[in-house]
């Protein structure tokens, strides 16, 4: 599933696309979009801008009206030159101005709201840690308002608490931070807590520089920076655990030797999707 960066990164490529000016024609081939009725609604009017909300999607029109996308799974956002061959497999929505198109593919959420309506599904999303207004480490305090005996690995992906991490995010963030997933919320400090935001925002913001793409080791300067807050015990600072190709610290590592350590990193399913959870017992222990 895309994570925070991907909305933060489509908000400047969408916009750049086709904001500010008409648009001239509007595509909805799925047919379970018929019913709202797009191209009618929205064809004239003129895109303002992109607004990302951790994993959501808000496109502010001029008239007022909200496009809400959520790329769940598989989805995905495109943009394209003038003229540019759209391809037709998996298009639900097509947007076409004088100076370029974007286009979404297998987005099973996309609903177009007119001004001043409520999207339900936003409004219980919690702080973005991208956001410009958010302060990441005293967002991530709402963790420890959680009932205490769930687990950190689950709590960290619940967007009502904050939005923006995903399931890679969550298990390099832990790593980084030297808190097993599987601690109760309870067990947390509030300098462990500050420090999960912190770390997130750093790493989603490396994806956002690095066009959306999930990398987080070795470590960037502004990784390096959060790993140096107060509070924080990391795992990973020493020039030892630079070596190797870019990639994760421990996502997708199972049954593979730490970078820092050494030691087995393990993998199992956590929280109620039973989404994989990647950790390595030594260094988060």
């Amino acid at each position: 599933m895309p994570e925070g960066q991907v909305s933060h990164r489509n908000a400047m490529v969408l916009s750049d696309a086709i904001a500010g000016s008409p648009i001239t024609l509007v595509e909805a081939p799925e047919p379970r979009l018929g019913p709202q009725r797009l191209p009618e609604r929205l064809t004239g009017d003129v895109l303002d801008h992109m607004e990302p909300r951790g994993k959501h999607h808000l496109f502010r029109f001029t008239s007022g009206r909200t496009l809400h996308s959520h790329l769940q799974m598989n989805g995905t956002w495109r943009a394209y030159a003038p003229g540019a061959d759209i391809p037709r497999r998996g298009l639900w929505l097509a947007l076409h101005t004088e100076y370029g198109a974007i286009a979404q593919y297998r987005g099973p959420v996309l609903r177009l709201y007119e001004p001043g309506a409520r999207i339900p599904r936003v409004e219980a999303v919690g702080p973005d840690l991208l956001d410009d207004d958010v302060d990441p480490a005293g967002a991530a305090t709402r963790l420890l308002a959680l009932p205490p005996t769930r687990e950190v690995g689950d709590a960290v992906m619940d967007q009502r608490v904050i939005s923006g991490i995903g399931n890679v995010y969550k298990s390099e963030t832990l790593f980084l931070a030297g808190i097993d997933p599987w601690r109760p919320v309870g067990s947390l400090s509030p300098a462990e807590a500050e420090a999960i935001g912190t770390i997130a925002a750093a790493l989603l913001a490396r994806g956002v520089a690095e066009r959306g793409r999930i990398t987080t080791y070795p470590l960037d300067d502004g990784t390096r920076r959060a790993l140096s807050s107060p509070g924080v015990r990391p795992a990973a600072m020493g020039a030892a655990a630079q070596r190797g190709a870019p990639g994760r610290w421990v996502y997708g590592r199972a049954r593979r030797g730490c970078r820092v350590c050494g030691t087995q990193v393990r993998a199992r399913g956590q929280g109620d999707a039973n989404r994989t959870t990647y950790w390595c017992p030594s260094c988060q222990g």
